[in-house]
């Protein structure tokens, strides 16, 4: 899985867990209900930037974490 899609997944996860709906979310974000799903199915981009705005949106935050890959570095 990718890093844009994992993140699209958690943000998704994050929204259905408050109950809140995308229109909503649209509406505070100032974009439309239709770019909102976009960025949240994959049919168009979700930056981290975004994420954030989403996330904010519903009183949440991301944090990320870099980790090394097995056999990467010793």
């Amino acid at each position: 899985m990718t890093a844009e899609a994992s993140l699209r997944e958690q943000v998704r996860a994050a929204i259905a867990a408050t109950g809140t709906s995308q229109a909503a979310i649209a509406r505070q974000l100032g974009v439309t209900q239709k770019h909102l799903s976009h960025m949240l199915t994959g049919r168009a981009p979700l930056t981290l930037t975004w994420a954030e705005h989403i996330l904010a949106a519903i009183g949440m935050h991301i944090e990320v974490a870099v980790y090394a890959q097995e056999g990467q570095i010793s």
